[in-house]
């Protein structure tokens, strides 16, 4: 059964229960390509974190079949995990919420047991999405992405590195060959409309350019362009919050009384997750303890990248000779919430409970004693 073309079905669970919310596992084959990253065991730690009386959401996208290809691959590599998802839905206690990735979501009904939807009601007063939806793209052409991501899978097992953005932190010569070409063929393009319009044809490369500064604007710090649309329905609709992922970019943003909460994702160094307990809404990494509010979301609240363009950012980031200033400057350091790890089996031999018992002394997860996995710094 496809998870795009059937009817869309819609559950209500109640607010007065604690509620924990990830999204973005992609779980994948168990190889170097999986970015889950072997974290099995401190997922299967939050899941027996949850009381009796509390309820896990999964806000989609929570196998890849874009890198695994099939289920029988993603069932050998995490088979205890996805075990104990289908003991807690058992009980009634897992929701699914359907993603961009979940084209077939026959294997979380029949097979696992998930209460799935494509939205999801906390009584009145909060929507769950997977966040799709407020994609300009994706959200208008499932399909087309579906075969986007495919090709995109297969270039990086190929290539066996990272095509991904932000350039800064996923820093590869391949990944910047890619936007050197990216800019060639922009400038093509751009060529192209500026003769159009000389004969009078208006239309010329324009879809091409506007995703070109939607790219942009993803490298900037608006993942998917999803914030803006979000904000415009949060004050326009009755929620008073809206709790997505999709974007991978976890926070809690509050704006007007209304809140917007992104779940994150598991994928690289990240386990993130949102929990609703106490009348309240937080967000947190699994691993580290840390609390997320508005951080990265700040150059967006602030307007800072509205006016740029994807020309802009070229013109402020690239020193020639395949080399762009945010990589160079950030000489590795790594934002914090989606981490470059080349040694990906770390985190599975690391041990949850004992990074849960000492975070707040430990600081951030660590590969060795002098290299950290993740560096904040200032966005």
């Amino acid at each position: 059964m496809t998870g795009w073309n059937r009817p869309k079905v819609t559950e209500t669970i109640r607010a007065d229960q604690p509620i924990w919310f990830i999204s973005d596992l992609h779980l994948g084959d168990g190889t170097p390509s999986d970015v889950f990253f072997g974290k099995d065991r401190h997922l299967m730690a939050l899941i027996e974190s949850i009381p009796k009386e509390g309820v896990l959401v999964v806000v989609g996208d929570a196998m890849d079949f874009h890198q695994a290809w099939t289920f029988t691959r993603i069932l050998r590599a995490h088979q205890p995990l996805l075990s104990a998802m289908s003991e807690l839905a058992k009980e009634g206690r897992l929701f699914y919420v359907v993603g961009n990735h979940d084209y077939d979501i026959s294997f979380y009904k029949d097979l696992l047991n998930f209460r799935v939807c494509d939205e999801l009601h906390i009584e009145q007063r909060f929507l769950v999405t997977h966040g799709y939806e407020y994609d300009p793209y994706i959200g208008s052409d499932l399909e087309g992405s579906h075969l986007a991501t495919k090709i995109h899978h297969l270039l990086e097992r190929y290539l066996n590195t990272w095509i991904r953005v932000p350039l800064g932190e996923f820093y590869t010569f391949p990944n910047r060959l890619l936007y050197w070409t990216v800019h060639k063929y922009a400038s093509m393009v751009r060529l192209s409309s500026f003769i159009g319009k000389r004969f009078g044809l208006h239309g010329i490369g324009r879809k091409q350019l506007e995703h070109l500064d939607y790219w942009a604007r993803t490298q900037m710090g608006d993942p998917m362009c999803m914030f803006n649309p979000i904000m415009k329905r949060l004050q326009e609709d009755k929620w008073e919050a809206i709790v997505c992922g999709h974007s991978h970019l976890p926070g809690r943003i509050e704006k007007g009384g209304r809140l917007y909460i992104n779940t994150g994702s598991w994928t690289f160094a990240s386990s993130h997750y949102a929990l609703w307990q106490n009348d309240r809404f937080s967000v947190q990494d699994w691993l580290t303890g840390r609390e997320f509010t508005d951080h990265f979301y700040r150059p967006i609240i602030s307007g800072a990248i509205d006016e740029k363009d994807f020309w802009q950012w070229w013109r402020e980031n690239y020193m020639g000779f395949l080399r762009f200033r945010e990589g160079e400057e950030r000489q590795g350091r790594l934002r914090g919430w989606e981490s470059h790890i080349r040694d990906y089996q770390y985190l599975a031999q690391f041990d949850p409970l004992q990074n849960r018992d000492s975070a707040e002394e430990q600081g951030p997860v660590r590969q060795d004693k002098n290299k950290p996995l993740t560096e904040e710094i200032p966005p």
